[in-house]
């Protein structure tokens, strides 16, 4: 299955595209693995070679890697700071907008909590300079 996904992934994106989708695919499993954190998420911006379609092609195939399906969506939500964002989903929920409203809260409540712990913890550091 694997193959077929990526035989269709190459001839979606060509091979530079293929390529930079491998690589940040490649990059994020590495650091899961590893037990660290991953943002899933390219660099944005068309210029830097990993816009929209590249970002939403790579959430793709990291929910394939990761579930061993294909069956998901991967659709577009605002984000926290009003960019818009990626959330991959099982197929009953992308057409229910009061599941992905309820998704877009906990995703900014989530967001939100891990910017006032960062606060706090720099908050401590600032205060206690010896640490």
């Amino acid at each position: 299955m694997l193959g077929t996904y990526l035989e269709g992934l190459r001839a979606r994106l060509g091979a530079r595209g293929f390529e930079a989708v491998i690589r940040a695919a490649d990059a994020t499993c590495v650091l899961l693995a590893g037990g660290h954190p991953a943002v899933l998420a390219g660099p944005d911006g068309e210029a830097d070679g990993f816009g929209s379609d590249l970002q939403r092609e790579y959430l793709a195939l990291l929910a394939v890697l990761i579930t061993g399906r294909s069956d998901h969506h991967v659709v577009r939500l605002p984000g926290v700071d009003g960019l818009p964002g990626w959330a991959v989903v099982e197929a009953h929920v992308a057409d229910d907008g009061v599941a992905l409203d309820a998704l877009c809260r906990q995703i900014t409540v989530r967001a939100r909590a891990g910017v006032r712990s960062a606060l706090a913890l720099e908050s401590l550091w600032d205060a206690n300079p010896g640490y």
